[in-house]
């Protein structure tokens, strides 16, 4: 009191006259032990559900093998996305072969053999039509999220563009990157979770039709 609580003002003492004044009153005078001394903050109370609510969504992260049963069901076999495509020019007309088609004559061990030209016309390349963008791995997460969000429990499912592999060989000619793909086509991608077996989907580009 004399070296603490009073220099620092927290407590004073009580004078003669003060004293009688609160002996009148019949009020009961004794130390409070508690005074000065800091009580711990009590920790704040959580409802049963709240618990148990932040246990299932932690259960379910943990669980990839039921993640991948969500999306097994949930996902469709195909994810189509629609892109605007790039359009080629058109490759002029080769000219027509204006040299004359005859018998060509080949002397051989004394005997004549007459073969016929023949003239074939080249096989057509796999036509690639690019697209202008590209569809990403994070496109393939938000289109497989909003899929999953229609479901009370997918939409729990924690996934990330790194979860998603295109299965195809990287081909710049063809528009096939490690991420991304840009160009139009059926492309196969999986869903790589840890501990369960990966998820095979197609991804499905088709030409944007656009306004005339």
């Amino acid at each position: 009191m004399r070296n603490i609580y009073f220099p620092q003002r927290k407590a004073i003492y009580v004078t003669d006259s003060q004293l009688r004044d609160l002996n009148q009153k019949d009020l009961v005078i004794e130390r409070d032990f508690n005074f000065g001394v800091e009580q711990p903050a009590s920790p704040p109370s959580s409802s049963p559900d709240s618990n148990a609510q932040v246990v299932d969504n932690a259960g379910l992260n943990e669980q990839p093998q039921r993640t991948s049963e969500l999306i097994e069901q949930l996902v469709p076999q195909e994810m189509v996305f629609y892109r605007t495509p790039i359009l080629a020019a058109p490759e002029p007309e080769a000219a027509p072969n204006t040299a004359p088609v005859g018998n060509t004559i080949n002397a051989i061990g004394g005997q004549d053999f007459v073969s016929q030209q023949q003239q074939r016309a080249p096989e057509p390349k796999n036509q690639i039509t690019k697209i202008f963008g590209s569809v990403s791995t994070a496109d393939m997460v938000d289109a497989i999220k909003a899929v999953l969000a229609e479901d009370e429990e997918g939409a729990r499912v924690v996934l990330g563009p790194g979860d998603i592999v295109v299965d195809e060989e990287a081909d710049e000619e063809r528009g096939v990157e490690a991420d991304r793909l840009k160009a139009v086509g059926e492309w196969k991608v999986e869903i790589r979770l840890k501990g369960v077996q990966p998820i095979r989907r197609t991804v499905s580009i088709k030409p944007q039709e656009m306004d005339s």
